[in-house]
Formats: structure tokens, sequence, C-alpha cells
């Protein structure tokens, strides 16, 4: 079986993964700002009821408009509109702020006791039919209703000026063009005289067929001319002499050609061909020399020598003939030119005056055409027909009643519109690391482990791990956690002393570095864990140690390292808290003590785990971590921000710290990260409580 390329099977799971995060990252921050969408909503309510409450009252007229026929004159009307587009077209001219306008002095014309107020005009086609609605929304209900009568009356006003100013501009313009035509036919029937007076086109007719007829026949004796020649170039003397050819003409033609003498030639061959023939009858029983035999052959030699004369003389009079044929031919190409140029210069006279003749025709055509077509804008113009004209007059003006309910359901459409728009303005903004794909996105180290959320004791502790942890999920990420660092560098030094770190303070370092040291312990790796945070550690804490000396007393020491180690319950797990917070913890982890007891300390574990300080909390760590193999950097899920990450990285690497990669924490289950997890969960989950790290 062909083996399909790596990227055919992950192309499709990446578009997927993406996909996938991107509603889990909406998820998220609609779980984090639902708020939002309840005060936009909120708000969207308030202000549309209020708005609603405080307005004064509207009246409402409407009229209707039909679209009438029209009659269609013989001639076809000149003034059209495209059907396709007439409706919207009048909705919008109805609306037009022109009609608007005159309409609003139409009322202030014909009643001037009436105030102006704003009228809102609307109009609209009601489905599956011709009509047309207008509707005018005024706060005072007579001057509404007369203002929807003027606009009804300026429309038609309107659109009738629109058809005369068509109509005019297309008269103008088609006299226009008559009067060019006129000259134009004028000129033409000029030229037309002009031509018959300096040529007789009956007589030009006539000869050009003569002409035609002529050359036809000039041309016909001209090839037979030309294949006589052809023949006396390609045939024998015999051929010509006994007339071998296809062409009886050609070969009567040839027998003239060579006079007499080719019946005498042939008489006198065939005489040749009987003696020969006696000859040789003879010499079969008589001897060479005799009498008989010497006779024929002197007849032979006679009659040879006579046909050698007559084939000279014959061969003469073909030369001739030819010559003749020749000459015939070159006179006769002399006078088919002549009369090819007669011929043209007939057919060209006469296409010239036919040009002249169909050019004036086809203006006199246009002529009368153009006449036709101003007689019926004429009648057009007499007809007077509106294609939209008043079905119903505008009604008296009604109140409007109040539209609590729906106007209140819109602003709260509209909240949720703003409420979308404000989330995607602080998604935009939002950089918090949500997913480990965040992070292979946007930086080149790798995500080493992926730590789900865990819910937290009554101490706000998470319970450390156990041998047979019923906790699944959480168990198998510090598995492969381990694996991780197990196998991080093959073929490599492996790395043995771990910085686990994070930009700010509550990203849960202190927790995945105790479950990762318990991971490798179960692992029968010998582990210290070194509570490395000398300002604020809490290891003790968590594993119920003495604090009172730790890391911090051993640095200001030269004590045995043995003196400052704590067993822990697990096998192959050491502690060392961090004792009582130095003065200047900063200057402690930088002193060559460090190095003293790192040697000691690699002697005797396979594992160091150092848990230390935030990075962008304080300097500590920056200076401590070079000192290590590597430094894990812990990212809190769905709170440590991307520019945190960025800051911390470019501190680690100024003081040539080792970054080898992220562990992401407190992971949501429900994300992407653990989506096949979550997909496989109920297969392992009747087995989550003999599972063992």
């Amino acid at each position: 079986m062909e083996e399909i390329p790596h990227s055919e099977y992950e192309k499709p799971v990446e578009w997927a993964d993406t996909f996938y995060s991107g509603i889990f990252r909406t998820k998220v921050l609609i779980k984090r700002y639902w708020w939002i969408f309840l005060v936009a909503i909120s708000l969207g309510i308030i202000i549309q009821a209020y708005r609603e409450l405080m307005r004064d009252p509207r009246f409402v007229s409407e009229a209707r408009m039909i679209v009438s026929g029209r009659v269609v004159l013989p001639e076809g009307a000149i003034y059209s509109e495209e059907l396709s587009n007439f409706f919207g077209t009048q909705i919008e001219l109805m609306e037009s702020s022109s009609v608007q306008q005159r309409a609003r002095n139409r009322v202030l014309a014909h009643n001037p006791e009436l105030e102006f107020v704003e009228v809102l005009l609307s109009a609209y086609l009601l489905p599956d039919t011709s009509i047309f609605i207008l509707a005018a929304v005024g706060p005072e209900p007579v001057y509404t209703q007369k203002y929807l009568e003027a606009v009804l009356q300026e429309y038609i006003n309107f659109r009738r000026e629109m058809r005369s100013h068509t109509s005019e501009s297309s008269l103008l313009a088609i006299a226009s063009q008559i009067v060019t035509l006129e000259e134009e036919i004028d000129q033409g029937e000029d030229a037309i005289v002009e031509f018959q007076k300096q040529n007789n086109v009956v007589f030009i007719e006539e000869q050009g067929t003569i002409a035609g007829t002529y050359l036809v026949e000039l041309k016909n004796k001209m090839a037979n001319l030309n294949t006589l020649l052809r023949l006396l170039e390609t045939l024998s003397l015999d051929q010509h002499m006994q007339g071998s050819s296809s062409d009886q003409a050609a070969s009567a033609l040839i027998r003239i050609s060579a006079l007499d003498t080719s019946e005498v030639y042939l008489e006198t061959k065939y005489k040749i061909e009987q003696l020969k023939a006696e000859r040789d009858e003879f010499s079969i029983y008589m001897k060479p020399r005799h009498p008989r035999i010497i006779q024929l052959e002197f007849e032979i030699e006679r009659a040879e020598n006579l046909m050698l004369i007559y084939r000279r003389q014959s061969l003469a009079k073909l030369e001739e003939t030819k010559n003749t044929l020749l000459i015939q031919i070159d006179n006769l190409d002399k006078v088919i030119n002549e009369w090819e140029e007669t011929a043209l210069d007939n057919s060209r006279r006469l296409a010239e005056f036919r040009r002249l003749q169909s050019r004036l025709d086809r203006d006199i055509n246009l002529y009368d055409r153009l006449l036709n077509r101003i007689q019926s804008i004429d009648v057009d113009l007499n007809l007077e027909q509106e294609m939209v004209t008043i079905l119903e007059k505008a009604s008296v003006a009604l109140r409007v009643p109040r539209r609590i309910i729906k106007n209140t359901m819109l602003g709260g459409l509209a909240g949720l519109a703003a409420g979308a728009g404000l989330l995607f303005f602080i998604s935009a903004l939002d950089n918090r690391v949500v997913s480990a794909e965040d992070l292979t996105q946007r930086f080149a180290t790798p995500v080493l482990g992926i730590i789900p959320m865990e819910k937290k004791n009554a101490n706000g502790r998470i319970k450390l791990l156990q041998l047979k942890d019923n906790r699944h999920l959480f168990a198998e990420a510090y598995r492969t956690l381990r694996s991780s660092l197990l196998f991080m560098e093959r073929g490599k030094p492996q790395p043995r002393i771990f910085v686990v770190t994070s930009a700010v303070p509550s990203e849960g370092k202190t927790t995945v570095a105790e479950n990762l040291s318990i991971a490798l312990a179960f692992a029968n790796a010998r582990t210290l864990l070194v509570d490395a945070d000398l300002r604020r550690g809490s290891l003790h804490k968590s594993f119920k140690l003495d604090n009172s000396k730790g890391l911090s007393e051993l640095l200001q020491s030269d004590l045995p390292v043995d003196d400052f180690i704590q067993k822990a319950e697990i096998d192959c797990l050491d502690l060392m808290p961090c004792g009582k917070s130095p003065e200047r913890p900063g200057e402690l982890l930088l002193s060559q003590r460090v190095d003293e007891i790192l040697d000691i300390l690699k002697k005797r574990y396979d594992f160091i785990i150092f848990d230390s300080a935030p990075i962008l909390a304080t300097d500590d760590t920056t200076s401590f971590a070079a000192k290590a193999d590597a430094v894990l950097f812990i990212v809190f899920s769905n709170l440590t921000q991307v520019r945190q990450v960025k800051a911390t990285i470019e501190r680690l690497e100024m003081r040539g710290a080792t970054l080898k990669g992220f562990v992401l924490n407190a992971v949501d289950i429900k994300g992407t990260d653990y989506y096949y997890y979550r997909k496989y969960y109920s297969y392992y989950a009747h087995e989550k409580s003999n599972s063992e790290v």
C-alpha cells in the first residue's frame, strides 16, 4: 500500500483544532464577560423604552397609487422605462428630496395658515401587486394629510415634466439629425449627377458585359495554344508523324505542321522494315555476298538516307510551327491584358456609381424614419398618458399607537449587538494564553506538559499526587510531563537540575514542582525538591516540614548539606524547605556557595527540582536560573498574558538561562487541549481506581 505523506494526516486535524480553539476561546470570553451582554441589553431596553414613553404623539396618513395601462402607438412610444427597475425607481422618486420640497412649497402656497412641521414619508410596493403604499407620519394631523396629498400631486407633475423634457430633447435631437441628413442627401444627389455627366452608365454596363464575354473567348484560345505548344515540346518526331495525342485537333495540327513529308516518311520507314525483313529471310539460305543480299543492303541504305532527309525537313517544319505558336501566344497575351484593363476600369466606375447610389438610398430611408418618429412623439404628447395614477387619496391622519414592547425588544437586540461588538473589541485586546496552541503559534519553545484544572481543598491548595490517584487526567498529565523530562535530550547529556518558575505569582509553579517531584520519585528516580523561593516559600506547608532551617540557612553557613535535607513520606523523594527569609536573597543565590551545593547534590540525586520565585516579581530567579540545566516555565491558562511570557523569556535570555519548555497549568478539560482525553475518558474511567503513577 502506498504510504500517505504525514502532512495529509495532520492538515485536516490542524484546521479542526484551530476551529475548535476559536470556539473555546469565545466560550471563555463569554463566561468571563457575560455581564457585558446583560448590561448592554438592559441599557438598550431602558433607553428605547424611555424614548418611546417620552416621544410626542404622532399621526399617520396613507394613500395609494397604481400603475395603469397606456396606449401603445403603432409607430412605438418614444418615452419608455425599464420594467426591471421601474418600481424601485418610482419609490426612490416618491421619497426624493425634490418631490418632498415641492410638496412643502405646495402646502405653503395652498394652506398658508398651517404651521410647518417635519413629516416622515415612506413608500413601498404592495406584495404581488403594482400598487404603491405611501405613508406620512407627523406630529400634526392636518398638516400631515395635506402634505401627503401634495406629495401625490407633485410626484405626478414631476413625472410629466420628466416625460415632456425627454420628448422635447428627443424632438430637438431628431430635428438636428434631419437637417444634417437633408444636407447629406443634397450632396449625394449632386455627386450622382456629376458622375453621370462624366460617365455613360448604360454604356459602361454594356461594355463591361461585352468585355467579360470576349475575355473568356480569348483565354480559351490562349489555353488551346499553350496546350499545343506543350505537346510539340514533349512529343518525339515519330509521335508527331504518327499523331500520337489524345486530342484529335492537336494531332491533326501536328501532322499538318510536318507538311507532306509525314506520309512519305512513314512509307519510307515501312519500306525499310520490309527490305530488312526480306534480307533476313534471304540470309537464311543465301550467302552474305549474294547479289540479291547486296542489292537489298543497297536499297536499305538508300531508303535510310532518304528517311534522314525527310526527318530533317520535318524537324525544321516543327520548329517553325512552335515559333509560330509562341508568336501567337505573345500577341494574344497582349490583347488579353488590354481587355482586362478595360474591364477593370468599367468595373471600378460602375462600383463607384453604385456606392454613391447606396449611400443616397440609406440617407433617404433614415430621413423617412425620423419624420415618422417626430409624428409619433407629437401624438404621444397630445395623449398626455400617465402610467402611475392616484388610486386612493390621502386618508385622515390617525394617531399612531405606542409600540413599547416592540421598540424595547428592538432596543434589546441593539444592546445585544453592541455587547457583541464590545466583546469582540475586548477579545482583540485580550492576549491571555488559553491553550497550548496559543504558545506554539507564538513561541518556538515546546510545550512539555498540559496540567488540567483541579479543585482546591479547604486550605486553598491542591491535593498532592498519590500513588493510586483517582484523578485520572491529573495523574496522567504529570506522567506525560515526567516523560518529557526523561526523554528531553536524546543522544545528549540529560538535564538533571531544573528550575520551575513563572511570570507572576499565583500561577501554580509550586504545585507543579511538588507533583513533578513526586512523579519522578514514583519512577524510582532519586529526586530532591528544593524551595528556592526565599521570600514567600510554601513547600513546608504542603509537606508539613520544619521550616526553621532550610536553603537560606544552608547558603549562609558551612554546615553539611545533609543537615538541611528532610525525608518525605514518599520513597526516593527528599525535601529542602526555604528556611527563614533573608535580607538579600538575590545575593545568596548568586554566591559561590550555590555552585558548591549543586556539585554535592548532583552526586547524590538523579533529579533536583528548584521551586523558584516568579521572574517578573523579583530578580532572584533570573540570577539563579543560569546555574541550572533547564528552566521550566509555568503558564497559567486563561490568566497569563502573552506580553508577560515575552518579558519573562527576554529576562531569562539576558541572563543566559536555558528555557527548555512550557508547562500549561490549570487547563479547562473542556478546551481543545483535552479534546481527545475527553473522547476516550470513558474507556479508562473504570480503571482509574487502580491507576498507578
